[in-house]
């Protein structure tokens, strides 16, 4: 626990920005939801229990209240609105975290779902009615162990626009850390959206994993499940298993890089006729990533990722296969103001909404290769800690 504790205070004077937001995260080629591996405040959507590591601070991610564009999900194409938060077109969200003796609270407005809001798509095409009113509540503390907990909840209507649509999401997250061994489940409660007679119904829905450090060494587990139906009875289930392992190395007092590699083996099965791709399909791939971040100067910090998926294979309904190929670079930066910090992405955007990171997109190559000075960060946030 104490090692843990002294990692994360070590981590935020070495980098100068080891507690920060979504584009820090994707800038190191991880999921904006949290990493099992590198410290973040944003790891308190993986594991409750970082909200112990992450507290006496403000942040705000700058973006629409409304995000729109196609993307894919789950393999299939969707070409109307998704409301999806990805790093060209981001949702406004932002939150507090604060200690109280030794419990720390927390709360977050907007933080929406990317997974529920896309099955709402699959389900209801354009119909869905996706999260609104999105309110996150943390508490966390340490009882021999460190521990946290958070309930997400949302719930809208909308009777004055011709079809009475209404939705519902609730969501439970627990986690603890105790020593070098960490672990979270994170249980959906409710998922629900009406639009007329199109309706989604989440059935059921967790995400569930543990890491274990030793000597800089991580080592990584995490499987997902959710299912949903919509309102003809067609039903879509998911199941994904993660096995990975990371190693962090500290070059000196202001570089940092880690390297970290997994087996993930994924399979959906698809009856939603709305999303015009049914069936089933499974994925085995072995991605690995290479991220680096260094402290520039006091008041600037640099970060990159490069990741590359090794093996992979593809295999649809009809048992025919394809290789799964990709290849993504990264980068951002903070700029740091005393207690004050300045997050983005660089590079993500391009000048015509084409390209690779045109909305829908999810990686941050796009520009065509050039550093654009007419925005040069983008996914902006803001974050004090007091």
């Amino acid at each position: 626990m104490k090692k843990q504790i002294a990692i994360a205070m070590g981590l935020a004077v070495i980098s100068g920005s080891a507690f920060a937001t979504k584009a820090r995260l994707e800038a190191l080629g991880e999921d904006q939801y949290g990493s099992q591996f590198i410290s973040d405040n944003r790891n308190v959507f993986l594991n409750a229990a970082t909200v112990n590591f992450h507290k006496d601070l403000v942040y705000m991610e700058f973006g629409s209240s409304d995000s729109t564009g196609s993307t894919t999900f789950e393999g299939v194409t969707i070409g109307v609105e998704t409301d999806q938060d990805l790093s060209a077109s981001p949702k406004a969200e932002g939150g507090f975290f604060k200690a109280s003796g030794n419990m720390v609270y927390g709360v977050v407005f907007g933080n929406e779902s990317n997974t529920s809001n896309g099955l709402r798509t699959l389900g209801m095409a354009a119909n869905a009615v996706h999260e609104e009113n999105n309110v996150d509540f943390f508490v966390g503390g340490d009882a021999g162990v460190q521990w946290g907990a958070s309930l997400t909840y949302s719930d809208s209507k909308d009777q004055q626009s011709g079809t009475d649509t209404e939705q519902k999401s609730m969501r439970a997250r627990l986690g603890v850390i105790s020593g070098d061994i960490s672990g979270f489940a994170n249980i959906n409660l409710q998922n629900h959206a009406e639009n007329g007679s199109a309706e989604f119904d989440g059935q059921s829905g967790f995400q569930v994993g543990g890491t274990y450090e030793m000597n800089d060494m991580y080592y990584m587990l995490q499987h997902r499940s959710f299912k949903g139906e919509d309102g003809a009875g067609d039903e879509i289930s998911v199941g994904k298993t993660w096995i990975g392992t990371a190693k962090a190395y500290k070059l000196n007092d202001k570089s940092n890089v880690w390297l970290s590699a997994w087996y993930k083996t994924e399979e959906v099965d698809n009856d939603f006729a709305a999303s015009g791709a049914t069936g089933k399909s499974k994925t085995d791939f072995i991605p690995v990533t290479l991220a680096a971040e260094v402290s520039v100067k006091e008041w600037l910090a640099l970060r990159g990722s490069v990741g590359h998926t090794l093996w992979g294979t593809n295999e649809d309904d009809d048992g025919d296969e394809a290789t799964v190929n990709n290849t993504f670079v990264n980068a951002g930066a903070s700029l740091i103001f005393g207690d004050f910090q300045v997050d983005g992405l660089i590079g993500n955007v391009t000048s015509d909404a084409s390209g690779a990171n045109a909305p829908g997109s999810t990686s941050t190559d796009a520009g065509n290769g050039t550093l654009r000075t007419d925005t040069i960060m983008s996914r902006v946030s803001l974050l004090y800690r007091f």
